[in-house]
C-alpha cells in the first residue's frame, strides 16, 4: 500500500472531488479499487483522471523541456510555497472496513486474489476506513498518516511485499504472488 501520505492524499482528493457520488463510501471504494489493483497511469491525462495529479500540477509535453520546466516550477514553489491545508476527514470506520473485508474474502474464495493480496487488501481497508473511528469523528492528517504507517511497516517486513515492491520498480507492473 502507498505510505508516507499516499493513501491520505488520494483519499482526500476523492473526498473533495465533485465528480463522485455523495456519501462517505464512494471515495473510499474508489481509492480501494485504484490502490488494491495497483493501477498505474499510462499518460499524464490518465494520471489526472485517477487523481494522481492535481488540477494545478503542470504537465510538460516536450521531453526536452522536462528538466527546464521542473526547475522553473521548483524555484517558483520555493519562493512562496505553503503546504495545502488538510481537511479533516470523517470516515465510517468498521462499517466501511467490514464491507471491504467481505469483498476481499469473496475475491479470495473465487480465486481472483492470492493469499498475500488478501493480507495487503485487509491492511489497506483498515487505513481507508479510518481504523477504529466512526463517521462522527474527524480524523486529522497526523491520524491518517499514523494509520498508513501502522499498516505499511508490518507489510514491508514480509518477503512477498518486498518482492512486489522490487517487481513494480523494475517493470512498472504489479506482481501477483
Amino acid at each position: 500500500i502507498p505510505a508516507w501520505g499516499g493513501c491520505k492524499e488520494l483519499l482526500q482528493r476523492w473526498v473533495v472531488n465533485r465528480r463522485r457520488p455523495g456519501g462517505p463510501m464512494p471515495p473510499i471504494i474508489k481509492c480501494f479499487e485504484t490502490i488494491s489493483t495497483a493501477t498505474v497511469s499510462r499518460s499524464a491525462a490518465e494520471a489526472r483522471e485517477y487523481l494522481f495529479l492535481r488540477p494545478e500540477d503542470g504537465i510538460t509535453m516536450n521531453r526536452d523541456r522536462l528538466l527546464t520546466d521542473a526547475k522553473a516550477r521548483a524555484l517558483a514553489l520555493a519562493e512562496h510555497y505553503r503546504p495545502p491545508e488538510f481537511e479533516a476527514m470523517r470516515l465510517p470506520g468498521a462499517t466501511a472496513r467490514v464491507a471491504m473485508d467481505m469483498a476481499i474474502k469473496s475475491f479470495r474464495l473465487a480465486g481472483k486474489a492470492t493469499a498475500h493480496d488478501e493480507v495487503v487488501a485487509l491492511a489497506l481497508a483498515g487505513v481507508l476506513s479510518g481504523g477504529d473511528t466512526d463517521i462522527t469523528e474527524a480524523l486529522s492528517e497526523e491520524e491518517m498518516l499514523a494509520l498508513e504507517r501502522d499498516a505499511f511497516l508490518p507489510l514491508v517486513k514480509t518477503t512477498q511485499t518486498l518482492d512486489r515492491l522490487e517487481h513494480m520498480l523494475e517493470t512498472g507492473k504489479p506482481l501477483r504472488n
